[in-house]
């Protein structure tokens, strides 16, 4: 253990302490895996509405891959509760869905509307030559 979480709410701050796997992040379990919850969820959501580039989905998969390693570090070296241990778990399967959604993702075929964005500016590069 290192020090205290580094979260802090609108009233209060966390004194848990940190475990060394998670110094990197300064976060207790608990605020890392929310954490991890609330990102997951936000990545989600500019998937699903398609405002996420491809190159948005490649940092998101690389942030997966950096947070299961995370957890799976934590979750291994550590004596957590059956509460956090649950959460963690929950985690790793909100990682999985992302992961799973990124995937389905890439293999939709872009909307019209990029489509037609895309001709229009190649019209304009070839009229302007």
């Amino acid at each position: 253990m290192i020090g205290p979480c580094a979260h802090q709410g609108p009233a209060s701050r966390c004194n848990v302490l940190v475990p060394s796997e998670l110094d990197s992040v300064g976060l207790c379990v608990l605020h890392f895996t929310t954490k991890i919850e609330q990102n997951c969820a936000e990545l989600h959501r500019q998937i699903a509405l398609r405002g996420a580039t491809p190159e948005r989905r490649s940092e998101a998969a690389v942030y997966i891959g950096e947070c299961a390693l995370l957890l799976a570090r934590v979750s291994s070296n550590l004596c957590l509760t059956d509460e956090l241990k649950r959460r963690v778990l929950s985690t790793f399967l909100s990682l999985m869905n992302l992961r799973e959604k990124i995937e389905r993702a890439e293999s939709y075929p872009e909307p019209r509307s990029v489509r037609r964005a895309a001709m229009l500016q190649r019209s304009a590069a070839v009229a302007a030559s």
